[in-house]
């Protein structure tokens, strides 16, 4: 490994107001160009939704009334097609087992709308309430596993939501003897066709154990290693290239670490990378990834740009991204300073390239970015003020906004071969709220430049 992965520096990253207070056991999602966050606690649950703009660094609260969640700890949050999936995570009342807690919010029409059908009387039919699941999208579902009850104690059940038609699925029951086990507090992610899934808790025991869900032969695998991250319960996890990155989380909620590990799928070997950082390790916080090596699709054969086709024309448009030295001006990004080869344009280039023909996973914990994109989106490639965004939801929207940036600079394509290398580092990891709580109001919310390589 070389370059920023051996040394990974934490940056703070204040947030102009209004902005959401700090928390933890919320949950973080990106979706086309926004983070979305909604509720955890801080001295009590919350319930509040909230959207960042990260090309003008700003927050706006959202309307979470009507048919819109209630205040809800250790929910998670996908994205699939524009609309955001909320499941679980409800406060412990005489009503959390008599509907299924799913919300679903349309970002286009920001409208809410709850899933209203009763468990009580389907209980095989639908998943019940719980905490402490993790949540990931492959393919068009969206897939639950573990979780606690409460007094009714911890679940392995594993189930998907199928987003199309709405229809809830049981994959594998207590019944079951293969498999993680009754757990919560872990974290899954999903690369190719298979789900990662690590830690958490059992019973009272945290675990460091690394488990695979196949889905093609639908079936459980239990990864060994001889190295690897120690027993931990209440991180977050996510693909970047072909490596799953884990943070923090701890022993117990009073033994938190800022521990920064990198699986890498492949050689199935474990690093730890040198993470610095001048706050309090985190437990419950939210890890978000931005950038051209972090996975935004779930039909893509593989992250790696060598794995990638070339377009019709067989070339890929280059499209300039502001260096983000600082989060003041993180993303920016305006007609001005889109200039190819100016020495002195604040600018870097990443190459991009059309999409390949083989379906695939995406990464998910209750940082899930968008699973899919909508072909009917393409017109919202550009923001009210003209510019683009600087990180498209997919290679697809990266294309169409290279091709935006080809017409109004009147360049050529230039043929980009398929080994080609990325130019600067343009990965960014968002490090969202978190336990212990900041000493100030606002989000706690961090930074770190990682280079993939």
């Amino acid at each position: 490994m070389k370059g920023k992965t051996e040394h990974c520096g934490w940056k703070s990253a204040p947030q102009q107001k209004p902005c959401p207070c700090d928390r933890y056991k919320h949950a973080c999602v990106v979706c086309r160009g926004f983070v979305y966050l909604h509720g955890g606690r801080n001295m009590t649950s919350l319930r509040d939704f909230w959207r960042y703009n990260i090309a003008k660094n700003e927050w706006e609260m959202l309307d979470c009334s009507g048919d819109g969640p209630e205040e809800l700890e250790e929910h998670s949050m996908v994205a699939y097609k524009g609309n955001l999936y909320i499941f679980g995570g409800m406060v412990d009342s005489a009503f959390t087992q008599a509907k299924i807690p799913l919300w679903t919010y349309d970002t286009d029409s920001t409208r809410w709308t709850e899933c209203r059908n009763v468990p009580a009387e389907k209980e095989s039919l639908a998943p019940a309430n719980r905490k402490g699941h993790s949540a990931v999208v492959y393919h068009s579902s969206m897939y639950i596993f573990g979780g606690y009850f409460g007094i009714k104690g911890i679940s392995q059940e594993f189930w998907t939501f199928h987003f199309d038609t709405g229809k809830w699925l049981c994959v594998s029951s207590p019944s079951h003897n293969t498999g993680p086990g009754p757990r919560h507090g872990h974290s899954a992610v999903v690369y190719r066709t298979g789900m990662y899934l690590f830690g958490g808790l059992m019973g009272l025991s945290e675990q460091k154990d690394l488990w695979k869900w196949d889905f093609v032969s639908s079936s459980w695998s239990n990864i060994r290693t001889s190295q690897g991250p120690p027993p931990v319960v209440g991180h977050a996890s996510i693909v970047c290239k072909d490596s799953m990155l884990i943070f923090g989380g701890g022993i117990s909620n009073s033994s938190p670490n800022d521990d920064l590990w990198k699986y890498h799928f492949h050689t199935q070997t474990w690093k730890k990378l040198s993470s610095t950082a001048n706050f309090p390790p985190k437990m419950y916080h939210c890890i978000l990834g931005i950038g051209v090596d972090f996975q935004t699709t779930s039909d893509f054969t593989n992250t790696s740009p060598s794995h990638w086709k070339n377009d019709q024309k067989g070339c890929g448009q280059l499209v300039p991204i502001p260096r983000h030295t600082r989060f003041g001006n993180y993303f920016r990004q305006r007609p001005t300073d889109r200039a190819f080869g100016s020495k002195e344009s604040n600018a870097i280039e990443m190459k991009t390239f059309s999409l390949p023909l083989e379906p695939v996973g995406f990464r998910a914990f209750q940082t899930t970015s968008e699973a899919e994109l909508d072909p009917n989106r393409d017109t919202s490639l550009l923001t009210k003020d003209e510019s683009l965004p600087l990180f498209p939801s997919s290679e697809r929207e990266t294309l169409a906004a290279a091709q935006v940036v080809g017409e109004e600079e009147g360049s050529d394509c230039g043929c980009a071969t398929a080994g080609d290398e990325l130019g600067s580092s343009t990965n960014t990891l968002l490090l969202i709220g978190g336990k212990p709580l900041s000493s100030f109001a606002e989000l706690s919310f961090r930074q770190m430049e990682f280079d993939s390589s």
